[in-house]
């Protein structure tokens, strides 16, 4: 398959997902944004690789909007717009090492 393919497909899947997130987001917060700007900037990085007479400004312009996503979502956990998620992920590694903590001082059951 040609590699221009496989990048378009993987860049509109990305998109994809982005949406996802853009849609599962709160209404107006900087995450969503950022979201929403990720996929954009997927959407420009694909139609780059399916024109290449524009690949230079196209690619610019994609470029501009994932910088602009990620310091949006920089933004996000700057204000605590992410605190939930981070909280979720700190009890979920707690509950897993307390977990791995008791087996492995309980000894392995294959012993």
């Amino acid at each position: 398959m040609n590699p221009d393919i496989i990048r378009i497909i993987v860049a509109l899947i990305i998109a994809v997902l982005l949406l996802a997130q853009f849609q599962r987001s709160a209404a107006g917060s900087r995450r969503r944004l950022a979201f929403g700007l990720g996929a954009a900037a997927m959407v420009v990085i694909a139609t780059s690789n399916m024109v290449t007479t524009a690949l230079l400004p196209l690619m610019v312009v994609g470029g501009g909007l994932a910088l602009a996503a990620v310091w949006l979502l920089w933004q996000a956990y700057q204000r605590g717009e992410l605190e939930d998620r981070f909280d979720r992920a700190r009890r979920y590694l707690e509950s897993e090492r307390r977990r791995y903590d008791e087996h492995k001082r309980g000894g392995s059951r294959d012993d």
